[in-house]
């Protein structure tokens, strides 16, 4: 048996976990000396209303090492094999400790991945390796598809208020000020592992057609759903997605999600995002 495990940045909520047969490790987050771990004891609305009431901006931590070290014995123990898939390690040391208690359970059928990815990218990524784990790709070979099949993966998003970004330091107060007052709406990628931002356009609609003119350089394929994410309040993704009805892309069977305390913490409320898949480019 394959044991599949996850943290919460991958936005699978714990009752969708237990459909689709994976672990999912919460992921803590802090509002000042309080801590609530992800998808157990606080879930996304009130997260966002905490968020917009907090003067300082939540942290996040690496999960509970124990998460990590009991489950590796529990595989060791069962002759199972497991495959751990963690949060961009350039976004977070989850990774880093996962490969370090890895290594102390000295236990060869454990596998750990760094999706290099978050939110609906790492979902995908998830949902990947539950169909070749069903389709009967050992541990090993899964690890080494989802190292490939990561690169394909990719995300745009904007950023509705710089106001978070200001708070977690990624933004100068001036260029805060500026933004706010321009209605700067920032257009965002995971590029490599980090979050870049790749472009920045004044106002909703211009930065929602800069994403749609964005999409059409991709060699999109269509074997894998659009997913739509959001945080707090949908209505900018709903606009996003007219907006790629218009513009004649095929959304048959696209997928919308919420977006979690963890990502939350750093784009705000009021963000909107679309993963998807290119083909395989074969030299």
């Amino acid at each position: 048996m394959i044991r599949i495990v996850a943290d919460s940045s991958c936005d699978i909520t714990q009752e969708e976990a237990k459909k689709l047969n994976v672990e999912i490790i919460p992921l803590p987050v802090n509002f000042g000396n309080d801590t609530f771990m992800d998808g157990i004891d606080i879930k996304e609305n009130q997260f966002y209303e905490m968020l917009l009431k907090a003067d300082e901006l939540p942290t996040t931590s690496q999960p509970n090492p124990l998460e990590f070290i009991n489950r590796f014995d529990e595989v060791k123990k069962s002759g199972d094999s497991m495959l751990v898939i963690t949060i961009s390690s350039k976004l977070s040391g989850t990774y880093g400790s996962a490969c370090l208690y890895k290594k102390e359970a000295e236990y060869d059928n454990i596998e750990v991945v760094d999706s290099l990815n978050t939110i609906s990218m790492m979902r995908c990524l998830v949902l990947e390796a539950i169909k070749k784990r069903d389709e009967g790709m050992n541990v090993h070979e899964i690890a080494d598809y989802l190292n490939q099949f990561k690169k394909r993966i990719k995300l745009i998003a904007f950023v509705d208020t710089l106001e978070y970004l200001h708070k977690g330091g990624r933004l100068s107060g001036t260029a805060k000020i500026l933004g706010t007052i321009l209605n700067i709406k920032p257009l965002i990628s995971v590029i490599d592992g980090e979050v870049r931002m790749i472009n920045k356009k004044p106002g909703v609609n211009k930065a929602i057609d800069q994403l749609v003119s964005d999409m059409k350089t991709y060699d999109i394929d269509p074997a894998y759903p659009f997913v739509f994410s959001y945080s707090m309040n949908p209505d900018r993704m709903n606009l996003l997605i007219e907006r790629m009805k218009e513009s004649g892309f095929n959304l048959d069977g696209y997928e919308t999600r919420s977006i979690g305390p963890v990502v939350g913490t750093h784009i705000g409320p009021g963000a909107c995002a679309i993963t998807f898949v290119v083909k395989e480019k074969f030299e």
